[in-house]
């Protein structure tokens, strides 16, 4: 068992890196959301145990890179299929930064 929480830290630490850099980049233009940046996190703790169980004699280093690209493909699959329901509309593409009205750091004075 000892394992298994050992690969969902390594997972969690991978979605928080996710995480990190997703603020980072998306924060200043639409805003931040404490529910989607915990989204990454606790699905990277979800995914690299069973990564880890599918490849078991894989390095740590690598359990946490594939982490990082099953958490993106899951999280992008998601939202591809909410948009395509129709209950979900990227915030870029509604109000405020690039796609909509500007960002106060995009005007000019």
């Amino acid at each position: 068992m000892g394992e298994v929480l050992e690969d969902a830290i390594i997972g969690f630490l991978a979605g928080l890196t996710v995480a990190i850099g997703g603020a980072i980049k998306d924060a200043p233009y639409e805003g931040f959301n404490f529910l989607t940046f915990i989204r990454s996190p606790i699905i990277g703790a979800i995914e690299a145990p069973i990564i880890s169980y599918g490849f078991p004699d894989s390095p740590k280093p690598l359990i946490f890179l594939s982490t990082i690209a099953t958490e993106r493909l899951t999280v992008e699959f998601y939202k591809l299929l909410r948009a395509n329901v129709g209950t979900y509309v990227p915030i870029k593409f509604t109000e405020i930064g690039e796609w909509g009205k500007p960002h106060w750091s995009q005007t000019i004075t």
